[in-house]
């Protein structure tokens, strides 16, 4: 069996709180698990060593003043202050001046936390950022799991990670049963019955800062290409298709509406529409693919089989180096990691 897993986690915003206090949880629950276990690894092989932000109303706080509704055993851990190499972000500013180290002393921190993987779940849109925290997990001796839209594995920085025995996993994360996996299901389906999609769309409306970020013009571009690729995968023949975050309501929170419309055809060409919503929370909705590709990439560490980070990268991801369907990256993941 692999050993134990320590993270570091980039951004102490909604996702990584969330993975803190699951963490605790499933000490003593697997309800709600997707996975219970993988690669002989439960989530109580799961243990967080550091967590980096450059907000200033949260470097120097601990995580238990951040998640105040659960008692967990990483309450003490302090978070310490990250790197900042894009502008910041409205939101962060409105707290004062960013607390941001340079790229040497965040290398040195991170060697200090020794973790074997970074966690990147920083805002989206902050594309060298993360590009940043990429070469200092590599400069670091980790590996590097890319949540964000941020574009970080390439077959360059996947060679230069693998000389290492290491591994860079991303990008842009897919979510248990979110918008994106969500779709992807129905088209999937349909398909499968043999009707053919015509047209289709899918609009995302949230209230977290995530969203909030994404309002800038260039960065929604950005994820409704992710999303709008990631779809079309489903399909042998091309049909138009529109996916992506239309807007920011602050008062759904933590909250994501999504909302789709498909027209297809079938036996004589007659007429089948879905118009239909749905409403998850995204932390939630993330945080079991975070567990379950982490613990099959440490298996696949352990076992030095770096063959499988594909596997891992289409099960877990929108934007991976290789696409595959939505029930085949699934049978290949559970294929390759449940034991």
């Amino acid at each position: 069996m692999p050993d134990k897993i320590k993270i570091a986690i980039a951004g102490s915003g909604n996702v990584a709180l969330t993975l803190v206090k699951g963490l605790e949880h499933y000490k003593n629950s697997t309800e709600g698990l997707w996975h219970p276990k993988i690669s002989g690894l439960t989530p109580n092989d799961i243990s967080v060593s550091a967590v980096f932000d450059i907000d200033p109303s949260k470097v120097g706080k601990k995580i238990g003043q951040l998640i105040t509704d659960h008692k967990t055993g990483f309450s003490d851990i302090i978070i310490q202050s990250g790197i900042m190499s894009d502008p910041v972000p409205s939101h962060i500013t409105h707290s004062g001046h960013i607390k941001s180290v340079s790229y040497d002393e965040f290398v040195r921190s991170l060697k200090t936390d020794n973790p074997d993987f970074l966690v990147n779940v920083i805002s989206s849109g902050l594309d060298k950022t993360s590009e940043k925290y990429s070469d200092a997990a590599l400069d670091a001796g980790c590996s590097f799991f890319n949540a964000t839209s941020s574009k970080t594995v390439t077959d360059k920085t996947k060679k230069a990670f693998e000389t290492k025995g290491l591994m860079i996993l991303g990008d842009d994360l897919m979510s248990q049963f979110g918008g994106t996996a969500f779709h992807r299901g129905m088209i999937d389906f349909m398909t499968n019955r043999g009707i053919k999609i015509q047209k289709a769309y899918q609009l995302d409306v949230g209230g977290n800062q995530d969203t909030m970020n994404t309002m800038a013009e260039e960065i929604r571009e950005k994820k409704r290409n992710s999303k709008t690729e990631s779809i079309a995968i489903e399909t042998t023949y091309p049909f138009s298709s529109t996916a992506g975050t239309t807007e920011y309501a602050e008062q759904l929170g933590d909250s994501r509406v999504s909302y789709y419309w498909m027209e297809a055809k079938g036996f004589l060409g007659s007429t089948i529409e879905i118009d239909l919503s749905l409403r998850t929370n995204d932390s939630t909705n993330g945080c079991n693919v975070i567990l379950d590709a982490l613990r099959a990439a440490k298996g696949v560490l352990t076992r030095k089989d770096l063959t499988k980070i594909d596997i891992i990268s289409t099960y877990a991801f929108k934007n991976p180096t290789k696409k595959t369907h939505i029930r085949e990256c699934v049978k290949s993941f559970e294929d390759a990691f449940l034991n």
